[in-house]
């Protein structure tokens, strides 16, 4: 899938960019994690952490992809990578991103989106 709008590739450039949310993007990808597990597995600052997993939703970097209840009410959410791979080109003057999205997470919205329509 191609991007060319101006301001999805600035966000998605800017994410490649980062050294933390690289990480975040890159181990999300094969499997989803709760901000906890990802902070430990990259030895990120867990407000760091939370801070860019947010900035990573807002740019639809990342998506939630389950919402857990503990037997105790804690809530948490796991994420994953919206995107399994990304080039960045550029083409007379404009630069493109080529995305492939991430296939377990289209089909897991596409599922909750039918599922939603039939509620309707």
């Amino acid at each position: 899938m191609e991007i060319s709008e101006p301001s999805r590739v600035q966000a998605l450039v800017q994410g490649l960019a980062d050294e933390y949310s690289r990480k975040i993007i890159l181990t999300t990808i094969p499997k989803s994690k709760s901000v906890e597990d990802i902070s430990k597995e990259n030895d990120i600052p867990l407000s760091t952490c939370y801070r860019r997993v947010h900035e990573l939703l807002d740019a639809q970097i990342l998506l939630v992809e389950r919402i857990i209840v503990t037997p105790e009410g804690k809530k948490y959410e796991l994420f994953r990578s919206a995107y399994r791979a990304m080039d960045v080109t550029f083409d007379g003057g404009v630069m493109k991103v080529n995305a492939v999205i991430n296939e377990d997470v289209a089909e897991k919205l596409k599922r909750l989106w039918l599922t939603m329509r039939e509620k309707d």
